[in-house]
C-alpha cells in the first residue's frame, strides 16, 4: 500500500543538529559564519533548528568545515506526540 500525503497528514520533520556538532567541535555561530562566509543570522537559524527549507550548498559548507557527514547535522523524526503541535 502506498502512503499518500494530504493536508491533514503529519509526516514528521527533518531537524537540524548543527548546534550539537558545533558545540562538540567548540565552534561558535560567529566563527562558523566567518569560516563559511554565511550571514550570522542564517547560521543562527540552522544552529537553533529554525529552518523550514534547507540549502544544500550551506549544508555542504557545514559538513566540510565540521568534518562530518550530513546525517550528523540533519535527522528525520516522527512522533505521535508532535501531531497536536504540527505545522501543516
Amino acid at each position: 500500500m502506498q502512503k499518500r500525503i494530504t493536508f491533514e497528514t503529519y509526516y514528521g520533520r527533518v531537524n537540524s543538529n548543527l548546534k550539537a556538532v558545533m558545540d562538540r567541535k567548540e565552534i561558535s555561530i560567529n566563527v562558523m559564519s566567518r569560516l563559511a562566509d554565511i550571514k550570522y543570522d542564517v547560521v543562527k537559524r540552522y544552529y537553533y533548528n529554525e529552518i523550514y527549507q534547507a540549502d544544500l550548498q550551506l549544508l555542504a559548507k557545514f559538513c566540510y568545515i565540521l568534518d562530518c557527514k550530513i546525517d550528523d547535522i540533519l535527522c528525520y523524526s516522527y512522533s505521535d506526540e508532535v501531531v497536536s503541535n504540527a505545522r501543516v
